[in-house]
């Protein structure tokens, strides 16, 4: 069993020297991910160099509210708000955008390009909130949440996540809450890939730390999901010189 409490010293002081005296800006949603990520930023770094930007969006749940409400107030943070549908809108209606995962992605890259806003305008870094379950399985937007400048939980799978949230007394209903990226109305992970996070945890756990493999439809799946988004987790295809 991993010791999570070395591990929250061990991101601590990674995030310390990654940030060098920077601020850090991280998008929250309220969700798992986002809101261990800022716990983390809190044992790192002075409160006053933290910038959380919240995005929503007209799907946005009243929980969202919430629990973004209650865990800054928890770890005494003051949070942006920046809602994103005026400029969503303008693309959609600009690209006349019908597809529905097209447009989520928009939603991603929006957000992306109002934290770098602050990120700018501050001094800051962007603090990205990847997990390793994600990004083995490539679900995330390119250049949206995946464009960020350090992933401080991206070596750690859901599961470690919940883990971790635990010692950093996340907020019982954001515990509890279905994972989502918010990219439309209803949408959760689990049901969008169709498994639950545990069982992509063991099947992740068992090819790429274990190195073993079965026949079972639901490693082809994994593996074909992993395979698909390769291009995510390398520099853009070039020629060498």
């Amino acid at each position: 069993m991993p010791d999570y409490m070395q591990e929250i010293e061990r991101i601590s002081e990674f995030l310390r020297k990654v940030l060098q005296g920077k601020n850090a800006v991280i998008g929250i949603s309220g969700g798992i991910d986002s809101s261990v990520t800022l716990a983390l930023l809190t044992r790192s770094i002075p409160k006053e160099r933290i910038i959380p930007v919240f995005m929503p969006d007209r799907n946005t749940q009243q929980a969202d509210y919430d629990d973004v409400q209650k865990l800054t107030q928890k770890l005494g943070l003051t949070y942006r708000e920046v809602r994103i549908d005026p400029m969503v809108d303008s693309f959609v209606s600009t690209l006349a955008a019908t597809d529905r995962a097209a447009i989520g992605n928009i939603k991603s890259r929006t957000r992306m390009i109002i934290l770098y806003y602050f990120a700018n305008t501050n001094g800051g870094m962007v603090v990205g909130t990847t997990n390793r379950t994600e990004l083995l399985l490539g679900y995330f937007t390119k250049y949206g949440d995946g464009g960020c400048d350090v992933e401080p939980i991206e070596h750690l799978y859901k599961r470690d996540v919940y883990e971790l949230a635990k010692i950093l007394d996340i907020p019982e209903s954001i515990m509890k809450k279905k994972p989502t990226a918010g990219l439309w109305a209803g949408q959760t992970d689990e049901d969008e890939i169709g498994m639950s996070y545990a069982q992509m945890d063991e099947i992740l756990s068992d090819v790429f730390d274990k190195g073993t493999y079965n026949d079972k439809p639901e490693y082809k799946k994994i593996m074909e999901m992993h395979s698909l988004s390769d291009h995510k987790r390398n520099l853009p295809y070039s020629l060498k010189k």
